[in-house]
């Protein structure tokens, strides 16, 4: 009896999105907050606006 396709795939973790870096405050590192054309930390107020991303 043979088990490592068993084994292999127990292994295997979920694939999830990876997230882009600007959803991210760059002062704080929390998660930025959309508010019209602006992203927006709500911890330290820091905010790019749509020009500033692109």
């Amino acid at each position: 009896m043979n088990s490592e396709p068993a084994l292999a795939a127990a292994d295997q973790k979920p694939v999830t999105p990876q997230e882009d870096a600007s959803c991210y405050c760059p002062v704080c590192s929390q998660r930025l907050g959309a508010r019209r054309c602006k992203l927006v930390c709500p911890v330290c107020g820091y905010y790019m606006s749509c020009s500033d991303y692109y």
